[in-house]
């Protein structure tokens, strides 16, 4: 478990009494709490796509969104579609609209068509989740929905500001239980590890994320015939645009 989980969290994890929870939505709770934790707080999101998203073009997000900000952009008149890992959060979206969105084992290639989609956008920090060989797949494979001059927007946490945080442990209570969690930096790896108590009951998770400089992002992206630039650079994440060549 050391390699996985860090501090206080390795400790408690090394008791019998606590159990160790390998996927981070095995229960709800930690996966309440790890989307509350990934949350881009420096940008409003919906400011942020309602002057960057047009509505005229296809929309995709790609990877974990809010329903609540999914189902609002779509009433503006934004024609959006959702690929969501986590299908128990899709029941959130409005009904209206949950014919535009698909499971995560979906071939949607096969569903909307080559080429369908204007813009493809992986929020919050979606691209994260990919390690090295998963990304340079990924972004090979996500050509085929962006129609000729489609882009691709990823956002990225910044490192050196990720590294200064990563010592405090920050604390939540949901209802009756109480929750401790945190980050740590281990190399390429960002680890998210979580603890919570309800009465007798003890539980430890974690999720593993990757962390990638602007730098490679736009080598991987060159390789795969995107042209990358900058559109925001914060203190604590930076937004890409990538352009289909």
């Amino acid at each position: 478990m050391s390699d996985v989980l860090f501090g206080p969290f390795l400790r408690k994890g090394s008791y019998s009494r606590v159990e160790v929870l390998d996927h981070v939505y095995a229960d709800e709770r930690f996966g309440q709490l790890y989307q509350e934790a990934k949350q881009v707080t420096e940008i409003d999101e919906l400011t942020f796509y309602r002057r960057y998203l047009q509505k005229e073009e296809k929309i995709l997000f790609y990877g974990t969104f809010d329903p609540k900000l999914f189902n609002l952009l779509s009433d503006e008149g934004y024609d959006l579609y959702l690929i969501e890992s986590e299908m128990i959060r899709t029941h959130q979206i409005d009904t209206p609209y949950r014919h535009k969105v698909y499971g995560w084992s979906h071939d949607v290639t096969d569903v909307v068509g080559p080429e369908f989609f204007d813009r493809i956008v992986l929020p919050g920090t979606t691209i994260m989740h990919y390690n090295r060989g998963e990304l340079l797949l990924f972004f090979r494979n996500i050509r085929q929905l962006l129609g000729v001059h489609g882009k691709l927007l990823v956002s990225l946490h910044d490192i050196p500001y990720l590294r200064e945080s990563e010592q405090s442990i920050s604390t939540r209570r949901i209802n009756d239980t109480l929750m401790f969690f945190g980050h740590h930096v281990d190399g390429e790896r960002l680890l998210f590890n979580a603890y919570l108590k309800s009465g007798s009951e003890e539980k430890v998770s974690y999720a593993i994320d990757y962390l990638y400089k602007p730098e490679t992002l736009f080598e991987f992206a060159k390789l795969s015939r995107y042209e990358g630039q900058s559109i925001y650079e914060g203190k604590t994440i930076v937004v890409l645009e990538f352009n289909k060549q």
